[in-house]
């Protein structure tokens, strides 16, 4: 783990825990194999800033937060969520407030981050540190994941815009929600790509399916044949068997 991190667990796991701090006062926490990973974004008032205004505080923007992050985790000061993917049904965090279509710039502390929400997607971008949060696209072990009664228009959409941010901007580290970190944009267009190919393949051959009262059992079978050799995890293939039933329901 991370030396002096501002991460604290407050209760042991069984899963394997690593802490990475990325940038002064910005640190990942990933947990789990594949690994899953969460944002922690600190803001520490300034001296001046402190005694101006009596009541400024720390501030913290968990991005993806765990599960049970407030039993977890010693969370202090001013404490809110933001969900890259699906927001749970009854958050333990205070959410970020975000409108589909649009773009929200914020700051915490030192650090300014562009939120660009899609209807059921969030992408999160630091651009003057080249950071830029994929939510569920972009992984090495599993596909995208389809929102629950979406046709996969949302997730191309955000996938052209992960695409548009990866090419115009400097990248340093591109975070997935599950799966190895990327470095390297080449590599991460590789990922992107992969996905955007997996949805096609889903919507030609499994909606094309269904439009023709194929049998759910036969169609299926004939979806396992969509899913890539490095995405073939157990978690892979839950995913992927989710999706599917996503256009069988």
């Amino acid at each position: 783990m991370a030396t002096n991190s501002s991460i604290f667990l407050t209760e042991e796991t069984t899963q394997p825990v690593r802490i990475r701090q990325l940038f002064q006062h910005l640190e990942l926490f990933s947990e789990g194999e594949p690994p899953r990973h969460a944002l922690f974004v600190l803001g520490r008032p300034n001296l001046a800033d402190a005694l101006s205004e009596p009541g400024a505080g720390d501030q913290l923007l968990v991005i993806d937060p765990p599960a049970r992050a407030t039993e977890r985790f010693r969370l202090e000061g001013q404490v809110a969520a933001l969900y890259t993917g699906p927001t749970p049904q009854e958050p333990a965090l205070p959410l970020v407030q975000t409108q589909a279509g649009g773009v929200a710039h914020i700051r915490v502390g030192e650090h300014f981050l562009d939120i660009h929400s899609q209807q059921h997607h969030t992408v999160v971008h630091l651009p003057a540190l080249g950071i830029l949060c994929g939510g569920d696209f972009g992984s090495d072990v599993i596909p995208p994941i389809l929102a629950p009664g979406s046709t996969g228009d949302d997730e191309l959409a955000t996938l052209r815009l992960l695409a548009r941010l990866v090419k115009g901007h400097r990248l340093q580290i591109y975070v997935p929600r599950t799966g190895d970190l990327g470095t390297d944009k080449f590599q991460v267009m590789q990922r992107l790509a992969a996905d955007v190919a997996y949805l096609h393949g889903l919507r030609r051959v499994v909606s094309a399916a269904v439009s023709r009262g194929e049998d759910p059992g036969a169609i299926q079978a004939l979806a396992v044949t969509l899913l890539p050799t490095s995405w073939q995890t157990p978690q892979g293939q839950q995913v992927h068997a989710r999706n599917v039933d996503n256009f069988l329901s």
